[in-house]
């Protein structure tokens, strides 16, 4: 537990969750001093320090954006996120999700299988929803499902009783200083948590093992049973150790990479909710929005929004879930520092290349085949859609963050979603899909 009372508290950035962060120290009679570069307009009760110096701290304790690196802040004050201080006020039963790919995803997984279960779920975090939001409002009796993300691990002492690890692989190079870094922030989740559920199938990750973590894996595990708890695929079913729970054919996900969320799912869950929650939720549950979204079909041709897929990594995964040689995808955005060469070999049998964003040019350098590049994405759906034939699909995998011309991949899928619309007003030709049309809601 971490007292402020009567301290002196900083908030470095004023985003999402240090947002939430003062309105809770606000109404605990607070009055923390907001740090921003540039002006914000501020709630009743808060200071404001501005300007170039912003970093330049003298608070006791200091909260950081997880945007901003601890070691760019001046001052001698302790600084820690704001899901730092949640999870250590939060008497819930907390388990935390992190990964290169798959979090979102795998985090509301779990949070459905312990509802299912019948249990008090909470799902925050990384998701967008503040973890601070739960500190005080959750009991020893409810479960907390947080999804943490790099920035906030970093520097992260809060404990877990369970902490997933979905993955690593090459991502926020421009945030961190290398790889290394990177692989160190990941694994504060297995090092904070009570028991770990790894990823045996990447091996970074299985590196990372203790003894009396859990596995969880596309092959046949049988040999580890009785050595350490394993959710593995056996047979085409997805067993708990050596009992059988539910045959992958079930599972409405689609894909290698989402079966290996629903495992890791399932790891995190088993014990607490049993093998019917387990698997209702496996065969119901279809995808987060913004994930191999189906907004809509115009003229035979389906439109998926993945916009999500924020490295190349994420786009491999996606495409692998379709016949590539129906593709057209449309690929670009905020440059993370990352390598593209991993796209050379996954896009080369697709149908149509279409590229937009900052780092256009080092993608096309990198998939060595022809690729069209426009300089919006309106534009780039439109030049998809010539492209591509009936029975075809635009897909959307930026491979790549969406900061360069939106505030986040949520308002990309919505352009995306609005220039899917044009297509359709310029054919006069949509097809219904089950959950509502272009123009419908979700």
């Amino acid at each position: 537990m971490l007292d402020l009372k009567g301290k002196k508290v900083g908030l470095i950035g004023y985003g999402v969750s240090n947002r939430a962060l003062c309105g809770h120290l606000l109404k605990m009679g607070e009055s923390p001093v907001i740090r921003c570069k540039d002006a914000v307009e501020l709630p009743r009760g808060a200071m404001g320090v501005f300007g170039n110096d912003y970093l330049d701290t003298d608070e006791e304790i200091v909260f950081r954006s997880p945007s901003v690196r601890p070691d760019k802040i001046g001052g001698s004050g302790q600084v820690l996120t704001e899901a730092e201080y949640a999870l250590r006020q939060c008497p819930a039963f907390k388990i935390g999700v992190s990964g290169s790919d798959g979090k979102t995803t795998t985090s509301t997984l779990i949070y459905r299988m312990l509802c299912q279960g019948g249990k008090n779920g909470f799902l925050g975090g990384n998701i967008g929803f503040p973890l601070i939001n739960y500190s005080t409002m959750l009991s020893s009796g409810d479960y907390l499902v947080a999804e943490l993300s790099s920035f906030q691990l970093f520097d992260m002492n809060a404990k877990l009783q369970i902490g997933a690890l979905t993955n690593i692989s090459e991502n926020h190079l421009d945030w961190h200083t290398n790889m290394d870094e990177y692989v160190c922030a990941k694994r504060k989740i297995v090092e904070n948590s009570c028991v770990a559920v790894l990823n045996y199938d990447d091996p970074t990750v299985r590196a990372l093992a203790r003894d009396g973590d859990v596995y969880f894996s596309l092959e046949d595990l049988s040999h580890l049973v009785g050595k350490r708890n394993v959710v593995h695929v056996v047979d085409g079913y997805v067993c708990y150790n050596s009992e059988c729970l539910f045959q992958t054919r079930e599972i409405c996900l689609q894909g290698r990479y989402n079966l290996q969320n629903v495992l890791c799912a399932v790891a995190c869950t088993y014990e607490i909710v049993g093998k019917e929650a387990c698997r209702t939720v496996a065969r119901e549950f279809c995808g987060v929005e913004g994930r191999q979204e189906l907004i809509g079909e115009v003229g035979g041709v389906k439109f998926i929004s993945s916009a999500i897929d924020s490295t190349p990594t994420r786009t491999k995964n996606t495409l692998s879930a379709f016949d590539k040689s129906r593709v057209v995808c449309i690929l670009g955005g905020y440059d993370k520092n990352l390598c593209y060469d991993i796209l050379c070999d996954t896009l080369k049998d697709v149908k149509g290349v279409v590229l937009c964003g900052e780092n256009s040019d080092k993608i096309d350098a990198a998939i060595k085949r022809h690729a069209v590049k426009v300089n919006t994405l309106d534009e780039a759906v439109s030049v998809a859609y010539k492209m591509a034939t009936e029975g075809d699909f635009v897909i959307l995998s930026p491979a790549s963050a969406s900061f360069d011309m939106f505030k986040n991949y949520r308002e990309k899928a919505s352009c995306f979603k609005s220039a899917a619309v044009k297509c359709k007003m310029t054919q006069s030709v949509i097809l219904e899909r089950s959950e509502g049309s272009l123009n419908g809601t979700h």
